[in-house]
């Protein structure tokens, strides 16, 4: 049976934005149920000629936004629609809108995977200037869920989340829905909403400061709005710790709206950080870090040092460097979770990632950051080459033959290699994948790309690579590795359900991949200075063994593992199910199984009211309710999601040393809630495949908890800026 969506609309003096609302809205729900704030203009009468408007609340007419209650006001919407038996209900304001690529997402969206029981998040986008441009930076804000009878909202007057009081936050769960926000996309657009806010909030008493309403946007920060992906996942489901949870704090204790879409890129304390990122590197980390701190540039910047491993790297940056700021992670990090560590507690508006095996020539940080301020997501520059062994030239020509010296400055309209970010932009991309020993930059690069994110190469960022492949055995060992993390990055941006191995696949990868990939470094050396040209000659035979390793690394990682072979005859791929503990006072997850990888992802919902670990003391909060696990499995059913009591059993077939697979879910099943009569058994597994919804992804990662993060010369400092409504 077809979801029946409504909007719930509360407005006042919105007549010029009402016309391009309903014109997006018509796409997106079933029925308004609209609420007039005393308006002074046509506002009244234009809602009640719009049809898709199913009824329309008044409020007395007012001059002015004095006396504004927006939790009055939602509530007697929520009240109003229950009227109407709606599936869902999404709160939106009249300057919000959902371009029509997102519309049709969440509606598929909440034909399929939608779980009633959960609030879902949107990205909140700033536009500037038309609804063409808007901000790099974009806010979470959360607006739909599953009407129930009885639902109210919090009782706050101004700036709280329009989400029912009884669902606890543990169950809000991010997307990759945007809506569009354009009430402050003018000078005078932002000044009608400051006065606004200073008329409905005189005293200050639910914020302190409005003035960062009338800010206007720098035109080189302003982005192209793209139209939705095809294929892409609607659910962000994170592993614990990630990235993406850690530098898009959902700040749902603060009012919600366009406030916070504005603020989140304003804690950044320096232009520019500086992550070195470090792994048993006590031979040139010395060097590396020297190089970074002897730079001359004209504003501030800062130095990060995030270290893995047992020799003396940490000891050496502790006692050479004492200003540096030194981020010890307590086991190995592959290169993707050590560059997350770094990103975590950087606050640069723009974060360069030397390696520890890399110099810094005078000059290089300037050049780079100019190169920023020119408007650039992405910037990289031009290698040069430390390693002077045959082996050491072969490796800086496949590595590195993107950026040669003598190449010219150049806009790249594709991804880019070696390069630095907007800190936005990593942001929006939810840092690097942390399941891969190589190409974590690559998956990223390209995935910026894709979203419309311009690179540029600047020559006058240089650097100098010290490659460890000295020799040729290392030369072919380092190339297959690296081949591997190619070969998992392929694997993982193959949509969901789809084989692995198709006919694009064998012709790009099997066939034409190591002549392409030579053609490429041809192409490139021969735009390059005359003397890098005659060493290119000399050890293009190396170049090509290497290639070759490389490829072979990557077919070896895509066809490796059976799970890839199920995909490929079964068309099995990723799912994802929730996992309801016995215990109502424990977590509850959401859990993605990857079968190409063999990892599984987890989304960690505490109830509210839980016992803090260890202490037998409750949390402060709405008191936790035995009947919850009964209500989530009689919402759930059968039409989304798998529904388990026995957590240890789900969660037990995951880690880096046990691979997960699908047939393990099979005992959990058995042994899961419900009936357990044989019928019951038999449903139960037969509809096994069509309940665990399948979401394509990028990389993947296993259940593990985060690493502490031992700063050792100062706390991170976090600031939360809030949020508004309306």
């Amino acid at each position: 049976m077809p979801q029946r969506l409504i909007v719930l609309l509360p407005v006042r003096n919105a007549a010029a934005d009402l016309p391009g609302f309903f014109a997006a809205a018509r796409t997106l729900c079933d029925a308004i149920v609209a609420l007039d704030d005393g308006s002074t203009d046509e506002t009244r009468r234009l809602l009640e000629r719009e049809p898709l408007v199913a009824e329309v609340l008044s409020n007395p007419v007012r001059p002015s936004w004095e006396g504004w209650d927006d939790a009055r006001n939602r509530n007697r919407l929520l009240a109003a629609a229950s009227s109407w038996r709606p599936d869902w209900i999404l709160s939106l304001d009249a300057d919000e809108r959902i371009d029509p690529g997102d519309a049709a997402a969440l509606r598929q969206f909440l034909e399929s995977d939608a779980l009633p029981g959960c609030a879902y998040g949107f990205q909140h986008i700033p536009m500037r200037e038309s609804d063409a441009l808007h901000l790099p930076e974009s806010q979470w804000v959360y607006r739909l869920f599953a009407w129930e009878p009885g639902q109210r909202f919090p009782d706050q007057r101004l700036h709280f989340v329009p989400v029912p009081r009884d669902l606890p936050r543990a169950l809000w769960v991010r997307t990759s829905l945007r809506i569009q926000h354009l009430g402050g996309m003018t000078d005078a657009r932002r000044l009608e909403r400051f006065a606004k806010y200073v008329e409905a909030d005189p005293d200050r008493f639910f914020r302190a400061d409005y003035d960062q309403l009338l800010a206007g946007p720098r035109h080189d920060d302003l982005r192209s709005w793209e139209t939705r992906p095809a294929n892409q996942p609607v659910i962000l489901v994170e592993a614990p710790g990630s990235a993406a949870e850690a530098l898009a704090e959902d700040l749902i204790d603060g009012p919600e709206g366009d406030q916070a879409a504005e603020a989140v890129g304003s804690a950044s304390e320096v232009p520019l950080s500086v992550v070195v990122i470090s792994y048993n590197d006590e031979r040139t980390i010395e060097a590396t870090v020297r190089s970074v701190v002897t730079q001359t540039v004209s504003e501030p910047f800062e130095v990060i040092v995030v270290t893995s491993g047992t020799d003396r790297t940490a000891t050496i940056v502790r006692e050479k460097f004492p200003g540096v700021r030194l981020i010890e992670l307590p086991r190995r990090a592959l290169p993707g979770e050590a560059r997350n560590a770094g990103l975590r507690v950087a606050t640069g508006t723009y974060i360069s990632f030397p390696g520890s095996h890399v110099e810094l020539p005078p000059g290089s940080l300037q050049a780079r950051l100019e190169a920023h301020r020119r408007g650039y997501a992405m910037v990289t520059g031009v290698a040069t080459n430390g390693t002077m062994t045959p082996a050491g030239w072969a490796s800086y020509f496949i590595d590195h033959h993107a950026g040669l010296p003598g190449h010219r400055p150049a806009r790249i309209d594709g991804p880019p290699a070696h390069c630095s970010y907007s800190r936005g932009a990593l942001v929006e991309a939810g840092g690097f994948p942390e399941g891969v020993r190589s190409a974590e930059d690559t998956s990223v690069n390209q995935a910026l790309a894709n979203r419309g994110h311009v690179a540029f190469r600047e020559p006058a960022i240089r650097f100098t690579h010290r490659s460890p492949c000295r020799t040729f055995p290392k030369l072919i060992t380092h190339h297959f590795t690296r081949g591997r993390g190619w070969g998992r990055l392929v694997v993982g941006r193959s949509p969901g359900g789809r084989p692995v191995i198709d006919r694009t696949l064998l012709g790009q990868r099997l066939l034409g991949h190591i002549p392409g990939w030579m053609r490429r470094i041809d192409q490139e050396v021969a735009r390059a200075d005359a003397g890098i040209l005659a060493h290119y000659r000399s050890v293009r035979a190396l170049v090509l063994a290497a290639v070759i390793a490389g490829w072979a690394g990557m077919w070896f990682e895509i066809l490796r593992s059976r799970p890839n072979v199920d995909r490929t005859v079964f068309g099995l791929g990723d799912f994802t199910l929730m996992v309801v503990p016995e215990d109502a006072s424990a977590e509850a997850r959401l859990i993605r199984l990857d079968l190409r990888t063999r990892y599984v992802q987890a989304l960690s919902l505490r109830p509210q009211g839980a016992s803090e670990r260890g202490t037998g003391q409750p949390n402060t909060g709405q008191p936790t309710r035995t009947d919850r696990i009964g209500e989530i499995e009689g919402r759930l059913g059968v039409r989304a999601a798998v529904v388990l009591r026995r957590l240890p059993v789900a969660m037990s077939f995951g880690s880096r040393s046990k691979p997960a697979r699908l047939w393990g879910l099979i005992p959990a099943v058995v042994l899961g809630s419900g009936p357990r009569t044989v019928p019951a058994i038999l449903r139960r597994l037969i509809v096994l495949p069509s309940l665990l919804r399948r979401f394509a992804i990028v990389e993947t990662s296993a259940v593990m908890p985060t690493p502490p993060v031992r700063d050792q010369r100062r706390p991170a400092r976090t600031r939360v800026p809030g949020q508004m409504s309306q």
